[in-house]
C-alpha cells in the first residue's frame, strides 16, 4: 500500500522543513512517497527541500521547473506526479502533529470501504499570539458522510467543508477532476471546487483526533483582504467556481445562479468601494446597476448621501477589524 502526500511550497524556508519531518515520521503499514512542488521561491526553499531528496531519495520526489507557476498549476502538476492509492495534502506551512495520521486514516478505510475520503481534526496555530486552538473544518461533520449536502443546498454561502491538510482520499477519486479547467478558467482556491467535485461521487468520514496544525496569518492567501490588489480576482474567480459546477452538475439551486453570482458580485465591489471611502465609484456603481437584489438596496441605502455612506463605513471597518482579530 503507497499513501502519497502532495506538497505545494513557496518562499517558506522557515517552514518547510517542519513540514517534511512531520510528514516523513509517519509510522504505519504503508510506503510513502512525498511530492514536493517548489515553486521558484526566491529564498532558500529550494535549497533546503533538495537537501531533503538527496537525504531521502525512495521517499521525496522534488518537482523541478523553471518559472514560478502559482498556486494552482503548481498544485495540479503535483496532484497529477502522486502515483499512491490513497493522497494526502500538506502546505508547506503547515505540518502534522500525530504520527499516526496516515495509518489511522487506512485504518479507518478498512473498517468503511463505502468512503473515498477521511478528514481528521486538528489545530489552528494562530501566529500573532502564538497560540494553539483545538478546531478546524470540518468542526462538525456530516453523519452520514454524503458532503454534497454542504455544497450543493441553498444554505451554502461559501467555504470549504474540510481543511485540505486533514484529508487523506483514494486517487482514483482525481479521475473526476481537470485540473487543467481549473487553471483554464482562472479558479483562485483548489480546494473548493475539488471538495466539492469529491463530494459527488463518494462517501467522507472523519476521525475526531487532531493531527494536524494549520498556520492562521493575517497575510495567508485564504484571507483575500481589500487591500489586496487581486481582492476583485479572488471573487470573481470564486463565482466562476459556482458556474463551472453549476453547469457540470445542472443545478438549480439559486446561490449558483447567475443572478446570485452577479449580486455577489456587485456587493463585493461595493465593498471594496466603501473599504476605500470612495463615495463617488460607489455611487456610480449603484447608478450603473441594473439588479433589483436586497443588496443593491442595502448599498444604495447606505449611499443616500456622503454622511451616511462615512457612517456605514465606520462600522464596516470596525466590524471587520474585530473579525480579523478573532481569527488571527
Amino acid at each position: 500500500m503507497k499513501i502519497s502526500v502532495a506538497i505545494i511550497t513557496y518562499n517558506q524556508q522557515d517552514k518547510i522543513a517542519q513540514t517534511l519531518d512531520s510528514i516523513l515520521c509517519q509510522k504505519g503499514d504503508f510506503e510513502l512517497e512525498v511530492v514536493v512542488g517548489e515553486d521558484c521561491s526566491t529564498d532558500n526553499t529550494w535549497a533546503i527541500c533538495q537537501e531533503y531528496a538527496e537525504h531521502y531519495p525512495e521517499q521525496v520526489m522534488l518537482l523541478e521547473n523553471t518559472h514560478n507557476l502559482g498556486i494552482m498549476a503548481n498544485f495540479a502538476r503535483v496532484m497529477k506526479a502522486c502515483t499512491g492509492e490513497y493522497v494526502g495534502i500538506c502546505a508547506g506551512d503547515d505540518y502534522w502533529c500525530d504520527e499516526q495520521k496516515l495509518q489511522k486514516q487506512l485504518d479507518y478505510f478498512k473498517a468503511h470501504p463505502e468512503c473515498g475520503v477521511c478528514t481528521t481534526g486538528g489545530y489552528r496555530y494562530l501566529v500573532r499570539r502564538d497560540e494553539m486552538v483545538p478546531g478546524i473544518a470540518p468542526l462538525q461533520p456530516i453523519a452520514d458522510g454524503d458532503v454534497s449536502k454542504h455544497y450543493f443546498s441553498e444554505a451554502y454561502s461559501g467555504g470549504v467543508y474540510a481543511m485540505p491538510l486533514s484529508m487523506l482520499f483514494k486517487r482514483e477519486l482525481l479521475q473526476y477532476i481537470d485540473f487543467d479547467v481549473f487553471i483554464e478558467r482562472g479558479f483562485p482556491v483548489e480546494d473548493y471546487p475539488m471538495q466539492a467535485i469529491m463530494a459527488m461521487h463518494t462517501k467522507w468520514g472523519h476521525i475526531d483526533d487532531l493531527t494536524v496544525v494549520y498556520r492562521v496569518y493575517s497575510e495567508s492567501a485564504t484571507f483575500i483582504s481589500y487591500e489586496h490588489p487581486k481582492y476583485m480576482h479572488y471573487h470573481q474567480g470564486l463565482m466562476e467556481i459556482r458556474r463551472y459546477l453549476r453547469d457540470k452538475y445542472a443545478l438549480q439551486l439559486f446561490n449558483y445562479s447567475e443572478e446570485y453570482i452577479l449580486d455577489h458580485l456587485f456587493y463585493r465591489e461595493y465593498l471594496l468601494y466603501l473599504h476605500q471611502g470612495d463615495y463617488r465609484k460607489a455611487k456610480q456603481l449603484i447608478n450603473d446597476s441594473t439588479l433589483h437584489t436586497p443588496k443593491v438596496d442595502k448599498a444604495r441605502k447606505m449611499t443616500a448621501n456622503r454622511l451616511v455612506f462615512i457612517l456605514f463605513r465606520w462600522y464596516k471597518l470596525r466590524s471587520l477589524k474585530n473579525d480579523l482579530k478573532q481569527r488571527t
